[in-house]
């Protein structure tokens, strides 16, 4: 299988020679309207030569990603008792001798290559200060400290910055505390920026020869948001397969950083790359574990079955530090560990079960660890990825030939027809300018006819963002405030509108880009083109936090008079619960949450606008320059009539070769997409 697929790539290389070779013929030294498609072809073939699979990992905080990338590869490399990992991105693959290199802020490096140095230097540089592990270090290094360096950081940036991690607030300091903390951090570390170490690379020479292709990626863990840094980002897009590790142990998949992680734009060209590994499983039950995991699957349908996974790296450490043990030695450390009360019943259980067989102990722990599943979930892929990447390869260079064919039929065209009558140089010329011009009546009318429909203060979004939100008011004023379930039908109705406020929003943001795409042009590079996602910042959990205070509050008590005694009656006063006024704090309190939704989305959605005229602009200017060089080439071809009829030889030559070629291309691709 292997032998075939180095075939298959030798044979598609050599195709990727000839292609090269016939479009260098056609383009010349001019520019063209795939330039950028043969930039991303040659970074292919690159990483297609290098038959490197890069594995990233990434999680929440306290995932366990070293403890798994040490089970995985099968040796304790990273260090494992530390809570939470510094900004730094490290890569780790084969190398000759054990080897690590830091790469500073400053662009210097440092070295290793001494066992323990390597060691004392991961322990240092692989944890935060004790003092500041509850704050989100990675983001204060790339967001703070390396943008501003050595230049003054004034309060309102800082200010900023810690009202957009409040949600990454992960052990829940008091807010003053967690802001001083901040302040602090940035305080002490600023003048030291040059140090902050950006990436770790680690060299090991693995016994296993399947480690000698794969490249890991270990990662600072994705915030509350499920987002990610930039250096970050950029290795998600290029990784091969990335895996998501989430404690299985309480897990709540609909709410997690995993949903939201997998519908960002860093992640969305590798959804079907994605691996979702739930941690910890030895601690959870075989039923619950089966349950969660088909969960996971119903919730991700764009993840392969295959791929949504459950293991426990503790239990695969321990695999690998016994199995070249002899039944005596296993029994010896299992009896320390018993006796020192180290050892979890997750290990002991197998070893009782197995009555001191060797093999059927070794057999049950890795039963238990689940890497043997995964192992053979990640092999299959990485075959199958293989054979995808020459797929797109080819896939990417029949769409240059189609665009070059057309070239090379216009280009004969014009040649044949200068021969025959100058006339029709003239009326070409003409063509291409009025192709500029109604371009350019694009970029000028018709992106600022879009931009001011949906943009402008009064237009599309500010009428129909203010009618659902008026809309909303009429619904809960025919609410009456002193039934006993008001507060539950406000509810209802408030979280129902939110709905479909997001919906509405999503929706609105497709119909900008497709009205683009009829009326504009159709985007080359749609990697500008950012779709973002309303954000309520109110839950059912924490609006029934809410309810509660408002119900407890003195503001929903009611003053009421009553009478006591016999023959001499007296007048009291006395206060109780008052379902109107309940219903009224709860009603200022939600209208208060969607105002302030409405305009976020307002706000969001003319962003969104901007941005995306500007981008089909700037795609506009590009072919209008394109077509501008086209026509100056014309204006100054000085040929004679055979020089044009050698020019119509030499251009049908390619047509033909390019023919020839594209039909192979075909067919080598059929037999490709049978592995894929």
């Amino acid at each position: 299988m292997i032998q075939d697929y180095n075939k298959t790539k030798e044979n598609v290389l050599t195709i990727y020679g000839n292609f090269c070779n016939l479009i260098a013929k056609i383009k010349g030294d001019k520019n063209s309207t795939y330039d950028s498609s043969l930039e991303v072809l040659a970074e292919q073939v690159e990483n297609i030569r290098k038959d490197r699979f890069l594995l990233m990992v990434v999680g929440e905080a306290k995932s366990g990603k070293s403890t798994f990338i040490n089970a995985y590869l099968g040796i304790e490399i990273l260090p494992m008792d530390v809570e939470q990992c510094t900004s730094a991105i490290i890569e780790i693959r084969y190398g000759e001798e054990f080897t690590l290199i830091a790469t500073y802020a400053d662009g210097t490096t440092d070295t290793y290559d001494d066992e323990q140095k390597i060691k004392n230097f991961l322990a240092v540089n692989a944890a935060v200060d004790d003092n500041y592990r509850a704050i989100p270090i990675a983001a204060i290094n790339y967001e703070i400290l390396l943008k501003y360096k050595n230049r003054e950081i004034k309060e309102d940036v800082i200010d900023n910055f810690i009202n957009g991690v409040k949600d990454d607030n992960l052990y829940h300091l008091p807010e003053e505390e967690y802001s001083r903390k901040i302040r602090e951090y940035i305080k002490l570390k600023q003048p030291f920026w040059r140090k902050i170490v950006q990436k770790i690379e680690i060299l090991y020479p693995f016994a296993d020869t399947d480690l000698k292709d794969v490249e890991i990626i270990d990662t600072p863990g994705v915030n509350a948001d499920g987002r990610i840094g930039y250096i970050t980002d950029k290795h998600v897009e290029r990784a091969n397969a990335v895996m998501f590790l989430k404690p299985i142990t309480g897990a709540d998949l609909a709410a997690s950083s995993f949903r939201r992680f997998l519908n960002s734009k860093s992640a969305d060209r590798n959804k079907n790359a994605m691996f979702l590994v739930l941690t910890r499983a030895a601690d959870e039950i075989n039923e619950n574990i089966t349950r969660i995991q088909k969960s996971a699957i119903k919730q991700f349908p764009n993840i392969s079955e295959r791929q949504v996974i459950p293991i426990d790296s503790k239990v695969k450490l321990f695999y690998n530090k016994v199995k070249d043990m002899t039944i005596e030695e296993i029994e010896a450390l299992i009896m320390e560990g018993i006796a020192a009360e180290r050892l979890q019943p997750i290990i002991t259980a197998p070893w009782f079960m197995a009555q001191r067989n060797r093999d059927i102990f070794l057999q049950k722990l890795m039963e238990l660890s689940r890497f043997d599943v995964m192992n053979a979930a990640l092999n299959q892929f990485s075959y199958k990825v293989q054979y995808i990447a020459l797929n797109e390869l080819l896939t990417r260079m029949l769409s240059v030939i189609d665009i070059a064919m057309d070239t090379l039929t216009e280009h004969v065209g014009f040649y044949k027809q200068k021969a025959v009558d100058p006339i029709e140089l003239g009326n070409r010329m003409n063509k291409i300018k009025a192709e500029m011009e109604e371009m350019l009546k694009k970029i000028n009318k018709t992106v600022e006819d879009i931009a001011i429909r949906y943009g402008e203060t009064g237009g599309f979004i500010d009428e129909k963002v203010n009618e659902e939100v008026s809309s909303y008011r009429i619904e809960i004023e025919k609410i009456s405030s002193s039934s006993s379930s008001s507060v539950d039908e406000l509810e209802k109705i408030s979280f129902r509108k939110i709905d479909m406020l997001t919906q509405f929003s999503n929706e609105l943001q497709k119909r900008i880009v497709e009205e683009c795409d009829n009326t504009l042009i159709s985007l080359s590079d749609r990697s500008s083109i950012k779709l973002t996602t309303l954000k309520p910042n109110i839950t059912r959990e924490t609006f029934k936090k809410v309810k509660e205070e408002i119900r407890n509050s003195p503001d929903v008590q009611e003053t009421y008079k009553y009478e006591t005694g016999g023959c001499f009656k007296k007048s009291k006063t006395g206060s109780r619960f008052a379902q109107f006024l309940y219903f009224d704090e709860v009603k200022k309190y939600i209208e208060g949450i969607i105002e302030k939704l409405k305009n976020q989305m307002i706000y969001e959605l003319k962003r969104f606008v901007a941005a995306t005229t500007t981008a089909y602009s700037e795609e506009l200017r590009r072919n209008a320059n394109v077509k501008r060089k086209e026509l100056n080439d014309i204006s100054q071809e000085k040929q004679t009539a055979e020089e044009t009829q050698a020019k119509i030889a030499e251009l049908e030559e390619l047509a033909v070769k390019l023919a020839s070629l594209k039909d192979y291309i075909v067919s080598v691709k059929g037999g490709i997409e049978k592995h894929v």
